[in-house]
């Protein structure tokens, strides 16, 4: 009995210390504010992407959710930022729909699925976040060339676009490899059915 309540708890604990894991990477997200050219150099899109894929039950969204509220909370006043912003809307609306793209890979078992599933999501939250601030500034010209610039060079005067595509591509290709072989190792196989003993016959 005992043998069999440590195998009934095992996955949860797993479980538990690796959404923990997750809380605790997810503070490193104010890493940028002492290293400005690091900026969007995170683990966020790996949390979102490997909680919807790894995780089970409200774990899988109470985890990512409680990561980008809390450091939200810490680092948005830096940047003169709330949560209520538009563009911090469109951000949450990237982070929903790469939670939901982990979700598509809860099955696999794959690394390389996990780490492809973080380059698309890196290259969909670069492409949602430009295009809403293409949309929104008018220092951008409303044509493709326009769109072009959004997602490349950016607006003149800072930083180019493609910097912060290099640290997003970067951060979550090295977290999500990281994470992804933590989880793929600690992932709960699955039960063996336990098989009936064949009736002796008594002839």
């Amino acid at each position: 009995m005992p043998e069999i309540n440590q195998q009934t708890k095992s996955p949860h604990q797993n479980q538990l210390r690796f959404v923990g894991l997750l809380l605790v990477i997810g503070l490193s997200r104010h890493i940028p504010l002492s290293y400005p050219e690091l900026s969007n150099f995170s683990p966020i899109l790996a949390l979102v992407l490997l909680s919807g894929a790894s995780l089970r039950g409200y774990w899988s969204w109470v985890t990512p959710l409680c990561a980008i509220l809390v450091t939200d909370l810490i680092i948005n006043p830096s940047y003169g930022l709330s949560l209520l912003e538009p563009f911090m809307l469109v951000t949450l609306l990237s982070y929903f729909l790469i939670f939901l793209l982990g979700k598509k890979l809860s099955s696999t078992r794959s690394l390389g699925k996990l780490i492809g599933g973080g380059i698309a999501g890196a290259l969909l939250f670069h492409f949602i976040t430009c295009g809403f601030a293409w949309l929104g500034n008018p220092a951008y010209a409303k044509s493709a060339s326009g769109f072009l610039q959004a997602l490349t060079i950016g607006e003149p005067g800072f930083a180019p676009a493609y910097l912060f595509l290099r640290n997003t591509l970067a951060s979550t290709i090295l977290f999500t490899a990281a994470l992804g072989w933590i989880a793929l190792r600690i992932k709960a196989p699955a039960s063996p059915a336990i098989s009936n003993p064949r009736p002796v016959s008594s002839n």
